[in-house]
């Protein structure tokens, strides 16, 4: 299973039609934990045995090449989680903003992400409020994460729990689900976003 959640943090500014951005940002929130060593399943016989991982970080790679094709402006940044800890230590706060937003800065991006591997724990949750503070202090801008992950959080967290602190903090969510093999138990849990 391969799971993507894009949420989008608008600010209450953009509702009008008048509205510009002072900036287009993406965080890509990346699962390194454990379990992203393992290969995804596919009936197709001739599918290659790669990892969820490598696929993951190929797709990312891809995404912000395709976009900044067409958006040169986007900043994008990359949060990890799950990739500084072995399984066993069972470290719930693994998480590490790993390259900061940047205009241009896929091939730094794809080049750190080469130098990772999956290892840990998933502290979706936690990981999760720590994005709020990777942003910029910026109030017209068009902020979006998109969380890249193969399943569950494996450290007692809950996603609605983030979902309402980011309310909190005057940030609207609006979950984008892009799954493969996804149970409807695991998206129910994403649903509260």
């Amino acid at each position: 299973m391969l799971f993507f959640l894009l949420f989008q943090l608008p600010v209450y500014a953009q509702q009008s039609s008048l509205f510009s951005a002072s900036a287009n940002r993406i965080l890509f929130v990346l699962d390194a934990s454990g379990s992203m060593k393992g290969a995804l399943r596919s009936n197709n016989p001739a599918a290659t045995k790669q990892s969820k991982f490598d696929l993951s970080r190929q797709l990312l790679v891809h995404t912000i090449d395709s976009i900044s094709k067409i958006k040169p402006n986007v900043e994008f940044a990359v949060r990890v989680f799950g990739h500084q800890s072995p399984r066993s230590v069972y470290n719930c706060k693994d998480t590490k903003l790993e390259i900061p937003f940047a205009k241009n800065n896929g091939a730094a991006i794809a080049k750190r992400l080469q130098e990772i591997e999956p290892k840990g724990q998933t502290p979706i949750e936690f990981t999760l409020a720590e994005c709020i503070g990777d942003f910029p202090k910026d109030s017209l801008s068009n902020n979006s994460i998109i969380l890249i992950t193969d399943g569950n959080e494996t450290c007692n967290g809950n996603i609605c729990n983030v979902a309402e602190l980011l309310q909190q903090q005057g940030i609207v969510l609006k979950p984008y689900i892009i799954g493969l093999g996804l149970t409807d138990s695991m998206k129910k849990k994403f649903e509260c976003a």
